[in-house]
């Protein structure tokens, strides 16, 4: 233990502000030459981070957010999709996770604190981060036939631009219907979300998480397709445990040990970037399949 903490620092995602928080954790790392990583997937985190380049490459440490469920299988399988089709001018990627399992609270309590500084759902058009409205949705067959998949801000948008160079990036998540409505019934808040007493009071409701069991009984698939200007299409699936617990656990977990055992390129990387398309498929009982 003394070794990892002396070589890396893991910043956990939790409640507050991630920008400034993720400020400070870097400049205390540059400052000692430490390895950062953590598992956030806000946007904003991975900006700050990444104009910090430069700063990492003349230091020697790696800054590698995203170590989690979000995003290292979908930023691997977004490479991955790359490399099938180089010519690739359009990513999109989408998860479904069957089973039991609820939402982490810590993922419904990033949705809390970003909601109100977003003005629509996340996508990369033509290079360019933009926000769109809500409530897209498309029929996506994540390997038992087509499900409907509603549009989501997830940090691919961000990241998978840099792994791949793909312009165009949009994301899926299949959600029940409940929580669809839960979603729209927060949106329709609106100003009153930048209250801190709203939010407290809202963050008071979350459930529990998933339990032992329940995540045990829960498998998660994701999706992605690329597309040409031409029309040509490449399809490719990942299979893999429960989300929110087990497969961040597991991706974060694998990352620590790449870097303790000497594995961490300078500067600002995505995990795809860092370590490979199929660095994915390293953590156990992870299976890829490619469709077309």
């Amino acid at each position: 233990m003394d070794m990892a903490l002396n070589e890396v620092t893991v910043v956990l995602n939790c409640a507050g502000p991630y920008v400034y928080t993720s400020k400070q954790m870097v400049d205390g790392c540059l400052r000692t030459g430490t390895h950062y990583l953590d598992l956030t997937g806000e946007i904003p985190v991975y900006q700050a981070l990444a104009v910090r380049d430069a700063e990492a490459k003349a230091k020697q440490v790696m800054l590698l957010p995203g170590v989690g469920f979000d995003v290292v299988p979908t930023d691997c399988l977004a490479l991955h999709l790359k490399q099938r089709l180089p010519s690739a001018t359009r990513l999109a990627l989408a998860f479904y996770s069957q089973g039991p399992t609820r939402l982490p609270p810590g993922t419904v309590n990033t949705m809390l604190t970003m909601m109100p500084r977003l003005s629509g759902v996340a996508i990369r058009r033509n290079g360019q981060l933009e926000f769109v409205p809500p409530g897209k949705m498309r029929m996506i067959d994540f390997g038992a036939g087509p499900v409907k998949a509603i549009r989501w801000t997830w940090g691919d948008v961000f990241m998978a631009y840099y792994s791949t160079g793909i312009p165009n990036i949009e994301e899926y998540a299949v959600l029940p219907e409940k929580m669809i409505q839960q979603m729209k019934t927060l949106a329709s808040l609106g100003p009153l979300l930048k209250l801190a007493v709203v939010r407290n009071f809202l963050r008071s409701k979350i459930p529990s998480g998933p339990t032992a069991d329940e995540r045990a009984r829960t498998r998660t698939a994701i999706w992605g397709e690329v597309e040409d200007d031409q029309g040509h299409k490449a399809v490719s699936r990942l299979c893999g445990p429960e989300a929110g617990v087990t497969w961040t656990s597991m991706a974060a977990v694998a990352v620590v040990q790449k870097v303790l055992a000497g594995h961490a390129p300078p500067g600002f990387q995505t995990p795809a970037l860092a370590y490979g398309a199929d660095f994915a498929l390293e953590c156990k009982g992870i299976t890829r399949e490619d469709l077309n």
